[in-house]
């Protein structure tokens, strides 16, 4: 008799869902009011003597309060901290040297730097006030941004306007995004989450010590357990969610707030999932006679050039679409945090898959349907941005995944209905 990797009783798997959702549940109220205090925010604009965008060449004088390493930038870590003093130090999306930061953090333990976000002149073309306005609300909501800088500009004003009505704009820096949260105690309940469902990943604990490769292997190899362990797709789905917030919790700590860490294995977790998936359905149908080897090869082409994409569009700095930006306008004007784009689109897949009798119809789809399933967790591993709006944006993504495969299971009924199928 061999023992199985994953759990197979639904029932079991079941009370561990329910158990943890309820563990959850309490750990996203205790930690709601933190993350609310973590939203203060100051702007500036870039004539600002406070602020100082930093090469390595400039003169820091007296009324600099922020120093923004830029990229390329070559001074030691050790010197840079001799120069900072007590003044608080950006790490900058899009156009900061956030390595350096990151090594100038791990060198010194300079524990003064908060996350700024920068538009730049030549950007302003491709905004109104509103749509800029909407940038930085994502920026403070989605990514928890301490720092704002701006040009002066008719348009920067007005959408300074808006985002006033939303936000306690403060002159003063903020401190940096901090918490007393005992993450490692949410790393061990991870670690349970996971063995429970397959049981060889309680090897994982050996790394604890190497706490972030530890969160990394057991979440990852948490997704093969989640999709693995039940046959039920929309418990698959409850598991994943939960594995996400399970990781979240994990690594809520000051390093992972304010960027200075990041959650590694994120291509890693995009990929094995939905590569097993494919490898599994695929050999399987093979070995039934159900699809020849040009389907395989066929299918095998668009699979990699799907991951491909996935891979370019993980992380902020991914490319997007003129018309999927204004989609996503769309939808968070709708929703207020807009849902994501890739789960609306994969997710119905892999609920729909479940009911198409093809089999390789049904393999396809479930293929493709796990990228939806992967981009739940992967949502989750943005630490920075507040568990609640993570959550809503989340729970609000499944809703409206569910609605779309609803809609498209009802016209496949009535379809089957009146061809006399059904």
């Amino acid at each position: 008799m061999k023992l199985p990797l994953f759990a197979k009783n639904e029932t079991y798997i079941n009370i561990i869902l329910t158990v943890f959702a309820l563990v959850l549940s309490v750990f996203i109220f205790l930690r709601i009011p933190n993350d609310k205090n973590n939203l203060t925010v100051s702007v500036f604009f870039d004539d600002d003597p406070s602020i100082l965008f930093y090469t390595g060449s400039e003169k820091i004088n007296d009324k600099v309060k922020i120093i923004i390493p830029l990229e390329g930038m070559k001074e030691k870590p050790e010197e840079f901290y001799k120069k900072v003093e007590s003044r608080y130090v950006g790490i900058m999306e899009f156009y900061g040297d956030a390595d350096f930061v990151r090594n100038f953090y791990k060198t010194t333990g300079y524990k003064k730097i908060v996350k700024v976000h920068y538009v730049k002149p030549k950007e302003l073309s491709r905004y109104d006030s509103y749509s800029l306005f909407k940038r930085l609300w994502r920026a403070v909501m989605e990514r928890s941004v301490d720092v704002i800088v701006l040009p002066k500009s008719q348009i920067t004003e007005e959408a300074l306007e808006f985002f006033g009505n939303f936000f306690q704009v403060q002159s003063e820096i903020p401190m940096p995004d901090n918490t007393n949260w005992n993450s490692k105690i949410s790393g061990i309940l991870l670690g349970v989450f996971v063995a429970l469902q397959a049981p060889f990943t309680i090897l994982g604990f050996a790394l604890f010590k190497q706490y972030w490769l530890f969160v990394s292997i057991i979440s990852i190899f948490g997704t093969l357990a989640a999709y693995f362990s039940s046959n039920n797709r929309f418990t698959k789905v409850a598991s994943v969610f939960m594995l996400g917030l399970l990781t979240n919790f994990s690594l809520y700590s000051y390093e992972y707030l304010n960027d200075l860490e990041v959650y590694r294995g994120v291509k890693v977790s995009l990929v094995l999932l939905p590569l097993v998936v494919g490898l599994l359905t695929f050999r399987e149908l093979y070995q039934k006679s159900s699809i020849k080897r040009w389907h395989i090869v066929t299918t095998g082409i668009i699979g990699g050039v799907a991951i491909v994409y996935m891979l370019m569009r993980s992380g902020n700095y991914g490319y997007v679409l003129d018309i999927e930006e204004k989609i996503r306008l769309t939808l968070e004007n709708i929703f207020i945090i807009r849902p994501r784009i890739k789960e609306l689109i994969f997710l119905p897949m892999f609920f729909v898959a479940g009911d198409i009798e093809n089999e390789f119809i049904s393999g396809i789809l479930t293929f493709f349907g796990t990228f939806g399933f992967i981009s739940i967790f992967n949502s989750f591993c943005h630490i920075k941005a507040p568990i609640y709006i993570v959550f809503y944006r989340e729970i609000t993504t499944l809703l409206v995944a569910l609605v779309i495969y609803l809609i498209f299971s009802v016209i496949r009924n009535l379809w089957l209905v009146w061809t006399n199928k059904k």
